[in-house]
């Protein structure tokens, strides 16, 4: 039976989140960073006006008739404000603490409907006992915001790969969490693992093709948990060959009332390097294919025993002691978050990073994302995002940010003005340490 926390239990949570984040600013009084023994105290506050040029994601007018449906090429300005309080606890090498709460608080000057407060929690637990180091992270995100999804009147609806940006502004609990131990003998180490991921959506739930909500973008409830082990052994003195194997379980939930068919087991067989090869080129690569079993055959055209990959890879050069570059990627299966099916999520990240001087830095980037739909599924997005930031730190308490990315999306579903769109993104901020 498949079980998901649910929005009571997750908002008293939040409650109690926000009393002890209350509390930590009794305690840090006026604010600053205030240390005793053993335990450490942060608080910082950053404030970022943003200009999103297309917020709904839609390049294309609604069709005639359409009612309700979002706008193309809406722009407006958007105020954030982001608090953050930390707290950090380590009364020895075997065990340490960090915890903090960042609320962030967005404004949507010319779109109300899409304000939100997105309250972020993070628990961190890790120690070390001679040569065997653990972690174990926690990542608790609620979203305040709207509970109805948008609209979309174009030909092809909803926008590449689900409109994401407009998800996570909808009302939505999310968790993530892993813990790794790795445990070293001589030139080999074993090394167990585990991860999961929960997000259930807080939306409402309507008929795309009944009146009033033709058009409705539905949010679908998914969870993927897994565990697994990695032995390595050193084959150079700063880097190893890995061998690994991940068993899991990925959920999808139900959509207008009905269970989704795509609920599946997998087994992961990985391969792998991590390390530093060399001086200045340091590489973590792990992969391998992703065997499914699938509980039920959701349809004749799907394939059950398609073969995927699951990767995760990246590789830094630093060229200097001021430059680094490094290119990533990421790929990998899961239910989709829009439709009962089955998706591909796939990365490529290039980043360049250049340091000016100790309080100026830049970041020039590119992503290429792909969302790749299986069968019986016709559905293909690209995302192409070129970024630009750069940070000065002005004193040691204030900082001020940049940054610029631009969207522009091809898609390979026939009829698809609705999906393809353009999108700047720029925003300035102020961020002091208290």
């Amino acid at each position: 039976m498949k079980t998901m926390i649910r929005v009571g239990a997750v908002r008293e949570l939040v409650g109690v989140l926000r009393g002890l984040g209350w509390a930590a600013f009794g305690v840090l009084g006026c604010g600053g960073v205030w240390a005793a023994t053993n335990v450490t105290f942060q608080a910082e506050v950053a404030v970022k006006e943003s200009y999103d040029s297309n917020v709904y994601l839609q390049d294309t007018a609604p069709a005639p008739g359409a009612v309700n449906a979002v706008q193309p090429e809406q722009a407006s300005w958007v105020t954030t404000v982001l608090p953050r309080l930390g707290l950090s606890y380590r009364p020895g090498a075997a065990f340490g603490v960090n915890v903090a709460y960042a609320p962030e608080v967005a404004v949507y000057h010319s779109e109300h409907g899409e304000d939100y407060v997105a309250h972020r929690v993070t628990l961190a637990l890790s120690g070390k006992s001679r040569d065997t180091a653990w972690e174990q992270s926690n990542a608790f995100t609620y979203t305040d915001g709207n509970r109805l999804g948008p609209i979309f009147g174009a030909p092809g609806a909803v926008p590449a790969i689900g409109g994401i940006p407009l998800r996570d502004r909808r009302e939505a609990f999310i968790y993530r969490g892993g813990f790794k131990l790795t445990y070293p003998v001589g030139r080999w180490f074993l090394r167990p693992v585990a991860t999961a991921y929960l997000h259930d959506f807080m939306t409402e739930q309507h008929d795309p093709r009944v009146a009033p909500y033709v058009g409705y973008e539905n949010y679908i409830d998914r969870q993927d948990v897994s565990g697994g082990v990695d032995v390595g052994l050193k084959c150079l003195e700063e880097a190893s060959v890995v061998l690994g194997y991940r068993f899991g379980r990925q959920d999808q939930y139900q959509l207008l009332g009905v269970d989704s068919p795509y609920d599946s087991a997998y087994h992961r067989l990985l391969v792998g390097l991590e390390g530093t090869l060399l001086p200045g080129l340091k590489v973590a690569i792990l992969g391998g294919p992703d065997l499914r079993d699938f509980a039920d055959n959701p349809d004749p055209a799907f394939d059950p025993d398609e073969v995927l990959y699951w990767i995760d890879a990246s590789v830094t050069w630093l060229p200097g002691k001021r430059d680094s570059v490094t290119l990533a990627c990421r790929r990998y299966e899961q239910p989709a978050f829009s439709s009962h099916s089955v998706y591909e999520d796939i990365t490529y990240d290039v980043t360049w990073k250049h340091t000016f001087s100790s309080r100026v830095s830049a970041r020039l980037g590119f992503r290429a994302y792909l969302g790749d739909w299986q069968a019986p599924v016709d559905r293909e997005d690209w995302i192409y995002t070129p970024g630009v930031s750069v940070t000065w730190a002005i004193t040691d308490r204030l900082g001020w940010d940049f940054a610029y990315a631009y969207d522009w999306v091809e898609s390979k579903v026939p009829r698809t003005e609705g999906r393809e769109y353009t999108r700047h993104l720029v925003s300035m901020g102020l961020r002091y340490t208290l």
